[in-house]
């Protein structure tokens, strides 16, 4: 007998790195970080409909607005489905519709925040009653953003400090709340050859992600500014001399407190205390033929395109 079908439709908020350190490498050969990670406003949304039956088979089906994207077992969202049904007596079809805003590989965690929506919803859907800090230790397998991604989608937190591959989490109490503009150029960063190439560089400058929480919480933000620092860009803007450029561009605008490459790159942020600043800056950086956005820390609004 068919059961009842069951819609729901979550967001699936993008990341940025407000600092980025590479610690050491573990003998499987992944790098071994300390990064403070933030949300910020934009998102996509995750529509899941779930029909559940009695034929003792699941069928997964993920669809997505992005036509050259994975819909197949590549996809982190069909993953993290096959994940949250292993040794359970799952059974019916789940059909995934992932509407995309957020930049692909840019550096922003948009899959991993995908992955992560998935495994809420399918935790409330099929009634599993896992936690979040049961989801986090969960979602370790998927990728080192999601269990960042499932901490700041399932509680009130915005804000975290990531060690081992960024998977060990640190709430941090009150996170950077400003406005801000992201913007990248028309190509994607591969994670994996980054963290290859940094092994090769020599690096300086290094972030403390204790600074930066701490100040955060005084919200004294210019001790906060001369600690976010990603040595990932000690590579990336070598070898992608448009992000460097983009960053130089993201300088010269009016009143910006601080410009960075969040993750691996080419998405280069600039901070700023306004809304009207934020949205002026983005606007002049998209006559440069970047793809931009305006938008804030935490959850308060899409981000504007």
């Amino acid at each position: 007998m068919m059961k009842e079908a069951t819609e729901l439709k979550l967001r699936s908020y993008a990341k940025i790195n407000l600092s980025l350190d590479v610690t050491g490498i573990r003998e499987d050969g992944y790098h071994t970080v300390e990064t403070v990670m933030q949300q910020v406003s934009l998102y996509d949304d995750i529509i899941i409909n779930w029909e559940p039956d009695d034929s003792g088979q699941l069928e997964i089906q993920v669809t997505n607005s992005k036509p050259y994207l994975p819909t197949d077992q590549r996809n982190l969202a069909y993953k993290a489905a096959v994940l949250m049904a292993e040794g359970r007596q799952i059974s019916g079809r789940l059909r995934m519709h992932l509407e995309k805003r957020i930049p692909v590989a840019a550096g922003l965690g948009g899959g991993s925040g995908n992955a992560a929506a998935v495994m809420i919803g399918l935790n409330r859907l099929w009634k599993l009653g896992l936690d979040t800090r049961q989801l986090c230790t969960m979602s370790s397998v998927l990728g080192a953003d999601v269990a960042f991604c499932v901490l700041v989608q399932n509680s009130r937190y915005t804000c975290a400090l990531g060690s081992g591959i960024g998977d060990v989490l640190t709430p941090v109490k009150r996170g950077m709340r400003k406005h801000l503009i992201l913007a990248k150029p028309a190509f994607g960063v591969s994670t994996k050859e980054v963290f290859k190439g940094i092994d090769e560089c020599v690096i300086e400058n290094r972030p403390d992600g204790q600074k930066i929480i701490e100040n955060l919480q005084k919200g004294n933000y210019p001790e906060v500014y001369d600690n976010m620092i990603n040595v990932l860009e000690e590579y990336t803007l070598k070898a992608y001399p448009e992000v460097e450029k983009l960053k130089e561009r993201i300088r010269r605008t009016s009143k910006v407190k601080k410009v960075l490459m969040s993750g691996s790159g080419p998405t280069v942020m600039g901070i700023y205390d306004d809304y009207l600043s934020a949205k002026k800056a983005c606007l002049e950086i998209r006559k440069y033929g970047y793809e931009a956005y305006w938008l804030t820390t935490g959850k308060d609004i899409r981000g504007e395109k």
